[in-house]
């Protein structure tokens, strides 16, 4: 597969003892970025659709385990994993920023061009491992 971007992925996991989303960064290196710019008709004229899609192999670099969304949940320390979910966000680009409170997240989107919601996840995991990637589509 050919690269062209390295990201930071933010898991969004709901904490019941505070009451609040608990946000926990991951750098995902290699991974293809494509934006695509669309429009929608709607019945107030016609807005914009930009959504990304994110090809992440399942040989990205990252110093970190892929656990399934539900697994990853039931983790007691989640700092050495990470997930691809929809729901989370993704950032073209390495950022430090550490996420605390949803003021975080839109302060996040504020300061970075490329930020993501990822609203669709494709696990493909047949062919060769050079092969076998994440298709995310992300708004």
């Amino acid at each position: 597969m050919v690269t062209n971007a390295d990201i930071t992925l933010y898991n969004k996991v709901y904490d019941r003892d505070t009451g609040t989303n608990r946000y926990y960064r991951t750098v995902l290196k290699g991974v293809n970025w494509q934006d695509t710019t669309a429009v929608q008709p709607t019945d107030k004229g016609i807005v914009s659709a930009d959504v990304a899609e994110i090809y992440i192999p399942f040989t990205a670099e990252t110093e970190k385990q892929f656990r399934k969304p539900k697994n990853f949940v039931k983790e007691t320390e989640k700092t050495g994993f990470f997930t691809v979910e929809a729901g989370d966000l993704v950032v073209r680009g390495i950022v430090e920023d550490e996420l605390t409170s949803a003021k975080d997240e839109e302060r996040l989107k504020n300061a970075y061009d490329d930020v993501r919601v990822i609203a669709v996840v494709e696990t493909n995991d047949n062919g060769s491992p050079e092969m076998q990637h994440w298709k995310v589509t992300a708004e």
